[in-house]
């Protein structure tokens, strides 16, 4: 866990630094005020925790922290990740708001815009989004079902 959640602050610090490599008030300034990170923290701990902690006693309070958490996320800043998704290192949202992410496979270094719908279909029929990595995702893209998306792939918006 701590290796993805280490490639998705470098990522961050290299797209919104100055000029790639912030100094310690500018990464400061990033982990603070970067609302896309905040979700992407919240569901790398939510999957952690359906994926390692499997004793009940122990993983109810912490369940109740992710979803507490969860929900101050989707009603600040727009964002919820179902921690079911499998997401490699290196996420970035860049702009917050309307993004909802399900259950779907996305590689490492990928890029969503604000406004993305990704996951299954209504119905639960024909599997899950599968993501190359650094797949760019436009603006208001909606992705669902069974699609896969190859390496380098860019989603046009809309």
């Amino acid at each position: 866990m701590f290796e993805l959640i280490r490639g998705d602050i470098d990522r961050y610090f290299r797209l919104d630094g100055k000029d790639g490599r912030p100094g310690l008030l500018q990464k400061l300034r990033i982990l603070i005020d970067s609302p896309g990170l905040h979700g992407i923290l919240i569901y790398r701990y939510g999957s952690w925790l359906n994926r390692t902690v499997r004793f009940r006693p122990l993983r109810l309070p912490f369940k109740l922290v992710y979803v507490l958490l969860d929900r101050l996320c989707l009603i600040l800043w727009g964002i919820h990740i179902d921690e079911g998704a499998e997401i490699g290192p290196g996420l970035y949202i860049g702009h917050p708001g309307g993004i909802l992410i399900g259950p779907a496979r996305m590689g490492k270094d990928c890029n969503i815009a604000h406004q993305v719908t990704i996951g299954t279909r209504a119905d639960g029929a024909g599997g899950v989004p599968t993501m190359g990595d650094r797949v760019w995702i436009g603006v208001g893209a909606v992705i669902f079902g069974g699609i896969r998306i190859g390496n380098g792939v860019t989603i046009g918006p809309g």
